[in-house]
């Protein structure tokens, strides 16, 4: 399915003026396909409890079994953060001042993500038995997963080491994240090794698309979403937002 999306983006090469539009229209299909059906593919801004919100988002993987984007006009959706799993910013053409604003972006998303409002299963063990409670209310601070994929990049190298070299050199400021960088022409793939600084890189210079993929599907193992807990996004009696919910 990859070499297929490879394939199909190569023909569209010449295209120069589309090359996003289309990356992204095809990058959206193939995930539809290849996600578990519990996810849904969007476009449009990620907003929080507390108001704040995202600029608009090219492709936006949000949970479609327990929750569903607040708001959807013309093609765009408003999700609240706690429903989101990741996001991908689709560029046609990478270079430093491009990626310089996606990392902009996703610093907004991580502060979003910093205070997500749920209602869990309340389990209870009494004696030999566990016993489902009433659910309860709780905060995670676990923010979305964040990629760039791009059709073409400029000023990032000639090999994937000057790629790979260039991306940490970047990453090496502490307000930088990011998840995985994916130049499709060049069939990069560049991710963050769990745990670790962003600078500190793993990746291939050969089937980056699958590495993508792979690094996707990987990241939504881990990724636990419960139904949001919308009181969190009503308004108190003064007219705030209830945001001071304890965990």
């Amino acid at each position: 399915m990859a070499r297929q999306s490879r394939d199909e983006l190569s023909t569209l090469m010449p295209h120069m003026g589309e090359r996003g539009r289309i990356a992204e229209e095809i990058i959206k299909g193939i995930l539809t396909r290849i996600l578990p059906k519990r996810f849904s593919i969007g476009t449009g801004v990620i907003i929080a409890a507390n108001g704040e919100a995202s600029p608009q988002i090219d492709i936006v993987i949000y949970d479609n079994f327990h929750n569903a984007p607040l708001l959807s006009e013309f093609g765009a959706c408003l999700f609240p953060v706690e429903t989101v799993s990741a996001t991908i910013e689709v560029k046609s053409l990478l270079n430093k001042a491009e990626f310089e604003k996606s990392l902009a972006a996703i610093r907004t998303i991580r502060k979003l993500g910093e205070q997500r409002h749920y209602i869990v299963p309340n389990l209870v063990v009494e004696g030999d038995r566990v016993v489902p409670k009433e659910p309860v209310p709780k905060t995670r601070d676990v923010p979305p997963r964040n990629y760039v994929l791009a059709f073409a990049q400029d000023g990032f190298g000639k090999t994937f080491a000057d790629f790979k070299q260039r991306l940490s050199a970047i990453l090496g400021n502490p307000e930088t994240f990011i998840h995985g960088v994916c130049i499709l022409k060049d069939d990069w793939f560049a991710g963050r090794v769990a745990h670790k600084p962003a600078s500190e890189l793993y990746g291939w210079g050969k089937d980056g698309l699958m590495r993508f993929y792979t690094s996707l599907l990987k990241g939504h193992r881990n990724y636990t979403i419960h139904p949001i807990d919308l009181n969190a996004y009503l308004p108190d009696d003064d007219g705030a937002t209830n945001t001071a919910r304890k965990p």
